[in-house]
């Protein structure tokens, strides 16, 4: 018998300006289950969380948490939510510890409940032998296990995460997973975004789909696998260091139609037409200067015939 639904989105719309960034979307998340959002570059992916995580007003449609729906009550709802954008909102200058104290005050932790929440926090961020050092001093993965230490303070039903390994090397990426599990397995509700389709595959009880703003698939990875596949090829790398913008521009121009590339951070999804098309690809792109420490192809691919925005 599954869990009760924590979040529910029901044929949510949201525009900016004329523009219409997601169009009728209707998703649940149970508790106890970790669901990816995934699709190219400007499919709709970080609006629909901001939606969810009461950031983003809703033109059309309702967003609830425990069924209890933002507009009626914005405070109350927002206790429910913890919610962790791509760029981690922490104070570089402030140690691990400090940030978590005063975040920990403005959700209104005081007293003994604020040291004991300042303690777990540290201990589910493994960092408390570094509760002291400046934020600043952090590698990535410290960082993204200290900013779901914050969003976790007040105990939230529901946890949202924006690209949440997009900076992440491959074992930092594995070990946030299966922090994400641990906490899936205590009764949260995870919703993530993605557009790395390993990931999605790997880490996610449960997949939606999105193309342009509305959801056109959902299902567990094997269900979706078989029914959305496309058979473009795909390559999934990681870059032992940072590729300069200039160069990224070079590599575009050379790779021609019909290929796609993605960096986010330091992850590359490479993807084309055939195989010998997506060797050609990867040539170019180490041709020019990319270092890829990691890359491999997945045993089985989700598609989308939708191009990256």
């Amino acid at each position: 018998m599954p869990l009760p639904v924590a979040i529910r989105l029901e044929n949510v719309c949201a525009k900016y300006a004329a523009v219409r960034a997601v169009e009728g979307v209707s998703l649940s998340v149970h508790r106890g289950e970790i669901v990816g959002l995934i699709g190219p570059n400007g499919s709709g992916k970080s609006t629909t969380l901001r939606l969810a995580a009461g950031l983003l007003d809703p033109v059309a449609g309702t967003v609830e948490v425990d069924g209890l729906a933002r507009e009626s009550d914005p405070l109350r709802y927002a206790r429910r939510v913890g919610y962790v954008p791509q760029d981690a909102d922490l104070y570089d200058e402030l140690t691990a510890e400090q940030n978590l104290e005063f975040f920990a005050r403005l959700y209104g932790l005081r007293g003994f409940e604020l040291d004991a929440g300042v303690y777990r926090g540290l201990a589910r961020a493994k960092l408390v032998d570094r509760a002291n050092d400046r934020v600043r001093t952090f590698s990535g993965g410290m960082r993204q296990r200290l900013s779901i230490a914050v969003a976790l303070l007040h105990d939230p039903a529901v946890l949202l995460l924006d690209e949440p390994t997009a900076a992440l090397d491959p074992a930092s990426r594995d070990a946030l997973f299966a922090d994400l599990h641990k906490l899936r397995d205590e009764g949260h509700a995870i919703l993530l975004t993605t557009h790395h389709l390993d990931e999605a595959e790997s880490g996610c009880d449960r997949i939606a789909l999105l193309e342009r703003g509305r959801l056109v698939a959902e299902g567990s990875p094997g269900e979706l696998m078989r029914t959305k596949s496309s058979g473009r090829p795909v390559l999934f790398g990681h870059l032992s260091e940072p590729l300069a913008k200039f160069v990224e521009r070079r590599a575009r121009l050379r790779l021609g139609p019909g290929v796609e590339l993605e960096i986010t951070g330091r992850r590359v999804r490479l993807s084309a037409w055939g195989s010998d098309d997506l060797g050609r690809a990867l040539a170019v792109l180490l041709s020019e200067g990319a270092k890829l420490d990691a890359f491999r192809t997945p045993a089985g691919r989700l598609e989308t015939n939708a191009k990256a925005a």
